[in-house]
C-alpha cells in the first residue's frame, strides 16, 4: 500500500493534458484517524479496480495542520505511511476540476457537505461497469436529511451505523478485492477500529458485530492479535493525548468540524482541564474569530487507566464577546436533551457554560444533529 501512497501523490504532479477525470475520495474535515484510514484504503480499493479515473485519496484539512493530528501522524508513521506520500486538501483544486467537470467525488466518513462545498453533491461518483466499487458516499452516522436530497440519484450510497467507518472500507475490500487486504491494511483497519470503539468498551457502546468481525479479519491477516488489543488502543490514546507541543488554539483545531459556521472542536482531554491554560480565554476567542461566528461548543473526554476502565466526557458552550445568542439557545437545547446528561459545572472563565456530561455513550455524532437542530431555529 505504501507503494501506492507514491502513485496517489504522482497524479497531482502530472501535466492537466495527460489526465482526464479525477476521482477524489474525501475525509471528513476532522481528519481524524478513522476519516484517514478509510480514505487511504477506499482509494487503494478504487484505484485498483477503475480504469476510467486517477483515484486520489485526500485528507480534507491543509498540509500545515497535519502536525495537530498527533494520532495520525503517530499510527501511519507507524505502519509505514510517510507524509510526502499523502494529499492534502490545500493541494487541489475541488471547485476547479468540478467547473471543469472533471470530477468524480466520493465522501468518506461523513456525507453532509459544508455551504462553501455544496456545489460539489452533483460531481459525486456514480457507479459503471468498469468501476464497480466506485461508492458516492460510505458513512457510518445517522443520515442527515438535507444532504440526502442534494444527492444525485444515480449514486450508490452506503451509510450503515456501525463504530468505525474503517469496518465498513474493510468489509468492502473483503467483498471486492481481498488480495488487497496485506498485512498493512489489515494493521491501519484494524488499530482505527479499536480506536473508534474504545477497544470494544462497554462503557463507550459503539461496538457492533460489524466492527468486532473485520477485527477478527483483520488480526487473521496482520501483525495484530487480540491478546494485544488493549495495548494496541492505549498506544494510540498516548498519541492523541499528547498535546504538550501545541498551543492552545492547535488543540481546539485538533480535531474539530463545523456546523453551520460555528466550530465545534473535540479534545483528548476534559475542558475543565483545558481553561485551566493560561491560554484558554484567547485561543476561544481566536477561534471564534477565525470562523465568525458568536459561538462555540466545545467538547472533551478523558480515558483513566486501561481500555475498559473510567471515560469521562464533558462539554462547554462559549460566548463569544458575551453575546447572548446563539449561546443560550444552543446551552437550552443541549440541556434540554435528557440522553446527554448534563450537570452543569461552576465556570471562573467569563462566557463559558461547562457541564458535566454523564451519559458518556453520546459523541459528538449525537451532540451535532443537536447544535445543528438549535441553529436552524
Amino acid at each position: 500500500m505504501a507503494c501506492q501512497g507514491h502513485l496517489y501523490s504522482n497524479h497531482l504532479t502530472d501535466s492537466p493534458a495527460s489526465l482526464d477525470i479525477i476521482h477524489i475520495i474525501l475525509g471528513n474535515e476532522s481528519c481524524d484517524l478513522d476519516s484517514v484510514v478509510s480514505a487511504l484504503c477506499l482509494g487503494l480499493l478504487m484505484h485498483s479496480q477503475g480504469t476510467r479515473s486517477s483515484c486520489i485519496p485526500v485528507l480534507n484539512i491543509p498540509r500545515e495542520e497535519y502536525a495537530l493530528k498527533t494520532e495520525v501522524t503517530y499510527f501511519l508513521s507507524k505502519n509505514g505511511i510517510s507524509e510526502d506520500l499523502l494529499t492534502f486538501r490545500d493541494e487541489v483544486d475541488l471547485a476547479a476540476l468540478h467547473a471543469a467537470g472533471r470530477l468524480r467525488l466520493t465522501l468518506v466518513d461523513h456525507h453532509a457537505l459544508p455551504e462553501r462545498d455544496r456545489p460539489l453533491y452533483a460531481s459525486l461518483a456514480s457507479v459503471t461497469p468498469d468501476e464497480p466499487s466506485a461508492v458516492a458516499v460510505l458513512d457510518h452516522r445517522p443520515r442527515d436529511a438535507v444532504a440526502a436530497a442534494a444527492w444525485p440519484r444515480d449514486c450508490e450510497v452506503v451509510i450503515n451505523v456501525v463504530g468505525s467507518c474503517a469496518s465498513l472500507v474493510g468489509e468492502r475490500i473483503l467483498a471486492l478485492a481481498p488480495e488487497l487486504f496485506d498485512a498493512q491494511v489489515a494493521d491501519l483497519i484494524r488499530g482505527t477500529v479499536l480506536l473508534d470503539t474504545a477497544c470494544f468498551s462497554a462503557q463507550a457502546d459503539r461496538t457492533t458485530p460489524s466492527d468486532t468481525a473485520i477485527v477478527s479479519a483483520c488480526e487473521e491477516r496482520g501483525t495484530g492479535h487480540a491478546s494485544d488489543r488493549s495495548a494496541t488502543f492505549e498506544d494510540i490514546i498516548a498519541a492523541r493525548k499528547d498535546v504538550s507541543e501545541l498551543t492552545a488554539l492547535q488543540i481546539l483545531h485538533k480535531d474539530m468540524k463545523v456546523v453551520r459556521g460555528l466550530p465545534l472542536p473535540g479534545m483528548p482531554l476534559l475542558v475543565q482541564d483545558f481553561l485551566q491554560r493560561a491560554d484558554a480565554a484567547e485561543a476561544l476567542a481566536a477561534l471564534c474569530a477565525k470562523h465568525l461566528s458568536d459561538a462555540a461548543v466545545v467538547m472533551g473526554m478523558s480515558f483513566s487507566g486501561e481500555a475498559s476502565s473510567t471515560l469521562r466526557r464533558d462539554i462547554a458552550v462559549y460566548s463569544a464577546g458575551g453575546k447572548e445568542q446563539p449561546a443560550k439557545t444552543l446551552v437550552e437545547a443541549l440541556q434540554k436533551d435528557e440522553s446527554l446528561q448534563l450537570v452543569e459545572r461552576p465556570c471562573a472563565l467569563p462566557g463559558v457554560s461547562l457541564f458535566d456530561q454523564r451519559n458518556t455513550k453520546c459523541s459528538r455524532k449525537q451532540v451535532l444533529p443537536l447544535v445543528q437542530a438549535a441553529l436552524s431555529a
